[in-house]
């Protein structure tokens, strides 16, 4: 049985436990289950987080985990305990709180990804223990998914976005309490994968968020992807509710009156009847995500796009170092969807064309064609190039939008910004046997790099071997994340490889100059994928003129 430890925070004194960190690296002090806000029940539901009431005077238990967020859906075998009551946090600390350093450790705060309708901070898959064995304190988060989290109705008062208003009550918390647990809320981290890499970008250009942390890590997502934001997301409110009863006429009164009235755990479930049939059949579209807040929005985490946004070099930060990079074969994922719905691709090209491109409606089979040719050298869509109709997605959700996001960063920032590209494929790429891809495809799928980072016993990535390819990439993966988090720059523990940053980008060409992580180790390439690359810029340019 491990030992416990007690703390005291702004909300009272908590209790956790202790327990030993790998490779002999001392102990680990971890705290589950910390409320960092008021439960956003009854009245509170859609609205942003509320403060927590006067500290308790008894001791909380932290020893487990609470409730996280109701989902679209949860990992197998069985749903985790899911409430709306779901503000809930973890700490973990290689420092004894009872000590105080003369040192604070630099600190890690983790948003995790699902596209806004599941996942969790759990530690069943996110047990940051080899990023804390390195020396930092780590935060994992877990915040309001789909309706729950951003639902939006402005006429009533619901401005959307509450999921990321928790993320940003969580830093808040951090600020506050972080100190407690040996942490410096002065180096702050901020990271996350997916949406979670989504949310992390978004709060950085969000001037109520940005003081809150001094470093960004985005895998795998940015506020520059398409699937960033909602459209039309009153009409989606309205549908919803209209599953529910609420006729199609009503007040937006009306509307919130039978949303609120909804059980949540069926709210959760149900969340797809607010997308429109055709929506239904954009396997990557999601009902409920951010949304561009109105003026009047109370504490606004965005009013504009990601783009406008990046345009105004007011809303870039100046003097934070971020780390931007996406996994090799993205969207292997969808290699199931094609099987499965091949003609829905083959009657709409226009499927292949990302939403920021502006391509006219008469041109659009043109531009999908040509697209079509460049990658799979066919106008045929067929499953013999499903791998190639993958990259598609890759480079348009993913690959892109990162470069996109990269550039403009690059142009009205004076701070590094680091890219990566993880191609490993080994034991820990857990992933992808959640996607089931088909064996016959090699490289890493989307969130293949966070069992690199993070112990995940749902995954057993215990069972990997010491010095195998797998643990020494995990432990040169989490060198490079923890040593960013400490002074700003990626460093390899006793390695030879420097990390370059990237150029400032002109206006003929952009030289993605990248670290390569793959099984036989990591080296910097110059020019990465300038072709595909480039193919996007030209693209870019001609219909929306950057």
């Amino acid at each position: 049985m491990s030992e416990s430890c007690i703390v005291e925070i702004s909300s009272g004194r908590i209790r956790g436990t202790v327990t030993p960190l790998p490779n002999n690296a001392g102990s680990c002090y971890t705290f589950k289950g910390i409320p960092y806000a008021a439960a956003p029940v009854g009245a509170l539901r859609f609205r942003p987080p509320q403060p927590l009431k006067h500290p308790s005077e008894s001791i909380l238990d932290c020893t487990r985990e609470r409730a996280v967020s109701l989902a679209s859906s949860y990992l197998p075998p069985n749903p985790p305990l899911a409430s709306e009551d779901c503000l809930f946090l973890n700490v973990y600390t290689p420092i004894n709180p009872s000590e105080r350093p003369s040192c604070p450790l630099p600190v890690m705060v983790w948003l995790h990804g699902g596209a806004f309708c599941t996942g969790s901070g759990d530690s069943s898959i996110y047990h940051p223990e080899w990023l804390v064995a390195q020396g930092v304190v780590a935060v994992t988060v877990n915040y309001r998914l789909g309706p729950a989290g951003f639902l939006c109705l402005p006429s009533v008062g619901i401005y959307g976005n509450m999921g990321l208003k928790d993320q940003r009550a969580a830093l808040r918390w951090v600020k506050r309490n972080v100190g407690q647990f040996g942490g410096d809320a002065l180096n702050v981290t901020l990271f996350g994968e997916s949406a979670g890499g989504v949310s992390a970008h978004l709060h950085c250009l969000s001037e109520g968020s940005r003081d809150l942390f001094h470093k960004v890590i985005c895998q795998s997502g940015v506020a520059t992807t398409s699937i960033t934001f909602q459209k039309r997301p009153e009409e989606k409110s309205r549908r919803l509710a209209e599953h529910f009863g609420c006729p199609a006429e009503a007040s937006d009164e009306q509307v919130l009156e039978t949303l609120i009235n909804v059980a949540p755990e069926t709210l959760a479930k149900l969340q797809k009847e607010a997308l429109t049939p055709h929506e239904k059949t954009l396997d990557s579209v999601y009902a409920f995500r951010p949304v561009i807040e109105s003026s009047n929005s109370i504490d606004p985490i965005v009013t504009e796009g990601a783009f406008d946004a990046l345009r105004r070099h007011s809303l870039v930060p100046t003097s934070m170092p971020m780390i931007l990079g996406v996994v090799s074969e993205e969207a292997l994922y969808k290699i199931n969807t094609f099987r499965q719905h091949l003609q829905r691709y083959k009657e709409d090209k226009g499927r292949f064309i990302p939403d920021l491109l502006n391509v006219p409606i008469a041109e659009r089979l043109e531009v999908g064609d040509r697209i079509l040719q460049f990658y799979c050298g066919t106008t045929e869509v067929t499953l013999e190039r499903e791998l190639e109709l993958s990259r598609i997605f890759t480079d348009t959700m993913y690959l892109i939008p990162t470069i996109q996001a990269a550039e403009l960063h690059l142009a009205h920032s004076s701070s590094d910004v680091y890219f990566y590209h993880f191609a490993a494929e080994t034991e820990l790429n857990k992933f992808r046997q959640l996607w089931k891809v088909p064996s016959e495809y090699r490289g890493a799928s989307h969130a293949d790099d966070v069992c690199y980072l993070f112990s995940a016993s749902f995954f057993n990535t215990d069972a990997v071997e010491k010095d195998s390819s797998a643990w020494k990439l995990r432990h040169a993966m989490c060198s490079l994340w923890t040593s960013f988090a400490k002074a700003g720059v990626p460093q390899l523990e006793g390695g030879n490889i420097s990390w370059t940053p990237l150029e400032k980008p002109t206006t003929e060409s952009f030289n993605l100059t990248a670290l390569e992580v793959d099984e036989t180790g990591v080296r910097m390439v110059q020019n990465y994928l300038a072709v595909r690359v480039n193919f996007w810029r030209e693209l870019f340019r001609k219909y929306n003129n950057h």
